[in-house]
């Protein structure tokens, strides 16, 4: 007779969802301990233990993409099969959600990336210790690099994600002479502008308002025009990329991002909201291409070979569906940290501690009237893409007022620029 040790796998006290091995003895017989050990064997083949499956991170904490000099997919869904919103870039410093969910042989950590709220793969990413470092001394941060454009024809345009936010570095990187730099709001359905040379007061667009990752037009200065070219015509290449998830526009707006696919049927497919038109600007010829999402392929000027994974497009939308109710509201939010912009600090700071419904203050959470309480909503436009919860109170807080909790002041005043003072929200089913 044999003695095998019986791993069984029982809840500790206090220790919710970690197992303890408790040791007991089992007398079996020869036979059967090979084919227990067989089938052991075949399900822990079968059935891996998902990559990063250690427990998650905790909601606020400071994370850093670690994948041997490779970018990160940031999806919009905890699974290989959601869209992609991103690639972030190696040695990126992210914030956890705190939440983690298992899929496809992996751990998906929730977590937030210049405002985006996705799912990546924990398995790639490290926790940074108290003093900001990496524990696993991974890769530093990538600095900002000016994004070199696609030369438009004098007096045209060209787009593209800015890679710094420093407007003069943008600027001076440009092989052509720059007249202007446009930034569209979402949020807010409007252009923000800068006129390099042009004093303060006439710009609406400086560094606070930008992440490397924001999408601007840039136009070129008049001169000596060439010969019109047209532009290059559509082919039958295979799908490629993976279409990134835009952030939702109001009902009817626009909304700008990169394409992520060659291919625009793919790309209206992987929005979260109805898309009537996608537009893309063809530089060289400075025309217009565009999709309509079921129209028949005369109607259409946009296709594969036109549009590429790194286009840049705009997306009107349909109507956004609101679950219960859509209400205009006034924003303003309040946060623990303050931080380096000065317009960012004001009298909603210092809040780190326990809210109304004795939670602490975290990411998602909102201070409304009283009686809303326990309402949760979206912001259209919210370029954070989070559902909030009215969890706290505050004695200027009343009737149709949201006030948005960030951790840093800094956070909280590019957010709500980008967003505006005011909003429209979807109320949602509790």
């Amino acid at each position: 007779m044999l003695m095998l040790a019986d791993w069984r796998g029982d809840l500790a006290s206090g220790d919710t969802g970690r197992a303890v091995r408790v040791r007991r003895p089992l007398f079996i017989r020869p036979v059967l301990v090979l084919a227990l050990l067989s089938t052991l064997l075949l399900a822990a083949l079968a059935f891996p233990r998902p990559a990063g499956a250690e427990g998650p991170f905790e909601e606020g904490q400071q994370v850093v993409v670690s994948a041997d000099g490779d970018c990160l997919n940031l999806r919009a869904g905890a699974t290989v099969a959601a869209s992609r919103i991103t690639c972030v870039p190696d040695g990126t410093v992210l914030t956890a959600l705190g939440a983690q969910r298992e899929a496809d042989g992996y751990v998906w950590e929730r977590v937030s990336y210049h405002g985006r709220a996705g799912w990546m793969a924990s398995a790639y990413l490290a926790a940074l210790d108290d003093d900001g470092d990496d524990a696993e001394d991974t890769t530093p941060a990538v600095p900002e690099v000016p994004t070199v454009f696609a030369v438009p024809p004098p007096g045209g345009f060209t787009a593209g994600p800015v890679g710094t936010t420093d407007l003069d570095a943008l600027v001076e990187a440009q092989s052509f002479e720059v007249a202007s730099v446009w930034y569209f709001r979402a949020a807010t359905q409007d252009y923000a502008s800068y006129i390099p040379g042009a004093p303060a007061i006439v710009n609406t667009l400086d560094a606070s308002t930008l992440t490397p990752g924001s999408i601007v037009l840039v136009s070129r200065r008049a001169g000596e025009e060439g010969e019109p070219v047209d532009p290059a015509a559509a082919t039958d290449d295979p799908v490629t990329g993976e279409a990134n998830v835009l952030p939702v526009p109001p009902a009817n707006g626009l909304t700008i991002g990169v394409s992520g696919t060659n291919d625009p049927a793919t790309l209206a497919a992987a929005q979260p909201f109805e898309v009537r038109l996608i537009v893309m600007l063809d530089v060289p010829s400075q025309q217009w291409l565009t999709y309509v999402p079921g129209a028949p392929d005369i109607v259409q000027t946009l296709g594969r070979g036109q549009l590429q994974p790194d286009s840049v497009v705009w997306m009107r939308a349909g109507m956004v569906s609101s679950v219960v109710e859509t209400v205009e509201v006034t924003l303003s939010y309040y946060y623990c940290r303050q931080g380096t912009i000065a317009a960012s600090i004001g009298d909603g700071g210092g809040w780190c501690g326990a809210m109304a419904n004795g939670e602490v203050v975290h990411q998602g959470a909102a201070a409304c009237a009283r009686s809303r309480l326990g309402e949760r909503f979206r912001i259209i436009g919210d370029p954070l893409g989070l559902t909030y919860e009215c969890e706290d109170t505050g004695s200027a807080v009343h009737g149709h007022h949201r006030d948005i909790f960030f951790d840093l002041s800094d956070d909280g005043y590019r957010w709500i620029v980008e967003v505006g003072y005011t909003a429209v929200i979807e109320i949602l089913d509790e």
